[in-house]
């Protein structure tokens, strides 16, 4: 323990203990991520469940009795009961367009009778009581800028214009639709706006003296009934439901965070050991054995893991804040509430912190109870190596790895399903990568070798002996990059998976609707039909602004392998407004009994041209059509397109259009063809306008956001890697500092030695990030190819973010060897030479 204890040198130690700390803080940060906003979601969830002890909810779709209510009441040992209405009320914003969410309208509730049983907090002004006032959730109230005493307009189940006025803004949460406009209505002004007939819900409170649960039994409404601890048992779940992938992506980059610290670590212990080789075999000889030289590593590694374990779980909590307060962002919406520390996060972040410390020091443990005692007499050190017979074992091992992973790569392309091929490919991509880390010290020096041989001529004797330390270590040199190149690949490969998606998916957009609106109803509910009424459609051919109105009518019709989406446009619109990819067979072959189907459809999979496929509508209507042509994937008209007849006959009587598309003409500014377009809707408050230009912004916009938040979470990892290159370098500028005493003494002047050791800091920083790029860059191509299946994917390669990546790993190495590079130069040279 003595020795043990005398062994823990700061200076040494520090770098690693603080990437302990950045890990084992990811790690409990997450958790208390999760703890906070699980709590945050109970709170907001149970707020509808709140004081309910009984609750009889409606199955989708249908609506309880009004008699519901007397029915619980009549239960016996209920002392009040209420209904809650819930229909469908899109809210129009100020612009005179409707809010929604997915393509989802949102829905009107009554503000009840009791305040105890209510499903919503008031926040700011008042409850409606008057049929001509209304409150709104405050999360609409934000995204369109009401406020209270503003006029706020409601769409009808007449489909038209009703006006409120805004007197209260409310927090609500549980309502169908979940994160659509909520408005509160008086329940008399709510039947006239809907023309509801019955409760969604009835809630009930029951005596003190009884259980709710017998009350349960008693109860014979139709509908599910359930206690209020199980309703909440439910909305916890629905909740939880929202953050699950989430948590688990952030658990992914923790792995990652964790696996990097587990490189530094053990590189940091085979050095210390390595350098501490001779006070290792005074050991031996003065009668230390093997076990306890064993345990002497442990219980260091032991001691540095419980250290930084114990600063990682303040790094934790500032993690977890971090995270509580993005979430609550508008572009992800979680809820954030005080911060949840529980037992769990400081249990795990410790124990994590000691046996990951301890496991990535069990190898150099191993290595230190070989250390013969006669090392102590020698000179210099013994000289490290794998020797041949550990090379070819290296390379038969990395052999092994890269075939199965280039094995798993292909079947990986091969399978049809694309979740299960991207996952395959993944997989195989850990093979290859881990195959590419085991022979990192075999190609790593010659790497690096290259990249300073062209500064080696022009810069002179630095460069020149920093790509020979290089090249004589090629374990340690290989050990530094690695964590580096770990975090630069998945920042690469993530980078390029989302330029190629980003890129793949505008070319199918633009190759398969080249238009620039897209006119579809909203989601509506009850029998009012969800179509364009064909008198939008005929008045928009008529206005001279638009010189392609393409109207798409679709419907369901059933074949042997199961469901399909049937659809029709308009002939004229075939080739322009809809080009999709054709596999085989030509568009212009498309003529009454025949069709255009999808390949990529599971049902459709396997069909030719010249193929028949029999199609079964309503009312027992059958057609058999032959396959004129077949396109990479489904589109908007549908997995089967078929000529207007046709469809007439398998869809007989069919009212509106599914969806309209339209081209601005030539010349005509943007903004007067979408004054015009909206001027055409205003009688129509339920048809929405897909701005098509918008839509491309959106897509970007989104697409820049994962970008932005997978490079901040590999940021840590890239933070950790580069504590690992500092202390690497810090401990090998002690290492040799004899070697660095003795270039002083024959010449070399500070500054040099510096330019040396920052150079040598430098180039396998930028070894470890283009061998990084590189892995990335192919890897998440392939990625990307088997995720789209038959789509052809196109290859984008974000040359600027790529190079971004190895310009910031080269300066960040660099900048990690300004300290060591200095402590070297400024060790004086005779004392550096004295043994």
């Amino acid at each position: 323990m003595r020795t043990t204890l005398a062994g823990l040198r700061p200076r040494r130690l520090v770098p690693t203990t603080l990437a302990i700390v950045l890990a084992v803080g990811f790690v409990a940060g997450i958790m208390i991520f999760g703890d906070t906003t699980r709590a945050a979601l109970l709170d907001e969830y149970a707020r509808s469940a709140r004081n309910v002890d009984l609750a009889v909810t409606a199955a989708d779709g249908t609506r309880l009795p009004l008699s519901t209510v007397d029915e619980v009441r009549r239960a016996g040992g209920v002392t009040s009961a209420e209904g809650r209405m819930a229909e469908q009320a899109p809210l129009i914003d100020r612009e005179g367009r409707l809010v929604t969410e997915f393509g989802v309208p949102g829905h009107a509730v009554d503000a009840g009778d009791r305040p105890e049983l209510r499903q919503f907090d008031l926040r700011t002004g008042h409850v409606p009581e008057a049929d001509g006032d209304a409150a709104l959730d405050a999360r609409s109230a934000r995204r369109t800028g009401y406020r209270v005493g503003d006029t706020i307009a409601v769409v009808g189940a007449d489909e038209q214009r009703h006006e409120f006025r805004l007197i209260g803004i409310v927090d609500i949460a549980g309502v169908d639709g979940g994160n659509t406009s909520t408005v509160v209505l008086t329940r008399p002004a709510l039947v006239r706006l809907t023309g509801a007939s019955g409760f969604r819900e009835v809630v009930a409170t029951v005596a003190s003296d009884t259980a709710p649960s017998d009350v349960r039994s008693r109860v014979t409404a139709t509908g599910k009934v359930r206690t209020g601890d199980q309703l909440r048992r439910d909305l916890a779940r629905e909740a939880f439901g929202q953050i699950d992938g989430l948590l688990v992506g952030l658990q992914l980059f923790a792995v990652v965070a964790v696996l990097v610290a587990a490189l530094v670590i053990a590189n940091t212990f085979n050095i210390l050991l390595a350098q501490r080789i001779r006070e290792t075999a005074l050991l031996r000889c003065v009668g230390a054995t093997r076990a306890q030289v064993f345990r002497r590593v442990v219980a260091e590694a032991a001691a540095v893991g419980l250290t930084g374990a114990a600063l990682g779980v303040g790094v934790g909590l500032a993690v977890g804040f971090g995270l509580s307060r993005g979430a609550a962002l508008p572009g992800i919406g979680l809820p954030s509430g005080p911060l949840v520390v529980g037992v769990s996060p400081v249990l795990v972040a410790l124990l994590l912190g000691v046996v990951l410390t301890v496991v990535s020091a069990l190898v150099p443990a191993v290595r230190a109870t070989r250390v013969p005692p006669i090392a102590a007499l020698r000179v210099t050190p013994l000289a490290r190596g794998a020797g041949r017979r550990g090379r070819v074992m290296l390379v038969a091992a990395a052999a092994l790895l890269a075939l199965g992973g280039v094995a798993l790569t292909v079947v990986g392309l091969r399978t049809g399903d694309p979740q299960t091929a991207m996952a395959i490919v993944m997989a195989g991509g850990t093979c290859v990568f881990l195959a590419v880390l085991l022979l990192s010290p075999l190609f790593i020096g010659p790497l690096v070798s290259a990249f300073g041989w062209l500064p080696g001529l022009l810069v002179g004797a630095p460069v020149r002996l920093a790509t020979a330390n290089a090249r004589r270590n090629p374990g340690r040199t290989a050990a530094t990059t690695a964590a580096l190149l770990v975090g630069v690949a998945l920042m690469a490969g993530g980078s390029t998976i989302a330029a190629t998606v980003n890129r793949t998916a505008e070319a199918q957009l633009n190759q398969a609707f080249p238009v620039d609106y897209l006119l579809t109803p909203a989601v509506t509910g009850g029998d009012r039909p969800a179509t364009v009424p064909a008198s939008v459609t005929a008045g928009l051919r008529t206005d001279p602004t638009f010189d392609l109105v393409a109207a798409v009518r679709q419907d369901t019709a059933k074949t042997t392998g199961g469901a399909l989406l049937v659809g029709t446009i308009d002939e004229a619109a075939i080739g322009t407004a809809y080009r999709p990819a054709v596999t085989t067979g030509r568009l212009a072959d498309l003529r009454p009994g025949t069709a255009v189907v999808s390949s990529g459809s599971d049902v459709l999979i396997g069909l030719r041209v010249g193929d028949q496929l029999r199609l079964a509508g309503p009312a027992g209507r059958t057609i058999t059509l032959t396959v004129a042509a077949t396109v990479q994937s489904a589109t908007l008209v549908g997995d089967v397109v078929i000529t207007a007849a046709d469809y007439e006959a398998l869809f007989p009587g069919t009212a509106g259009d599914s969806l309209v598309m339209l081209r601005a003409a030539g010349g005509v500014p943007t903004a007067t063809a979408r004054d015009r377009l909206d001027a055409a809707l205003a009688a129509h408050p339920l048809i929405q306008v897909g701005d098509l230009a918008e839509f491309r912004d959106e897509r970007n916009a989104a697409i820049d956001q994962i970008v932005a938040v997978i490079a901040v979470l590999l940021a840590l990892t890239l933070i950790i890697a580069l504590v690992g290159i500092a202390n690497t370098l810090s401990l090998s500028v002690l290492e040799r500092t004899r070697e660095s005493a003795l270039l002083r003494a024959l010449g070399l002047t500070r500054g040099q030695l510096r330019a040396t050791l920052l150079a040598e800091a430098l180039l396998m920083a930028a070894a470890g990030a283009v061998v990084g790029v590189v892995f990335g860059l192919v890897y998440g191509w392939l990625t990307v190819d088997a995720g789209f299946g038959d789509v052809e994917t196109l290859v984008a390669i974000p040359v600027g973010q790529l190079a971004a990546f190895v310009g910031l790993a080269a300066l960040a190495g660099t900048l990690a060897a300004v300290l060591p590079s200095r402590r070297a130069a400024n060790v004086a040279v005779v004392v550096a030479l004295a043994d």
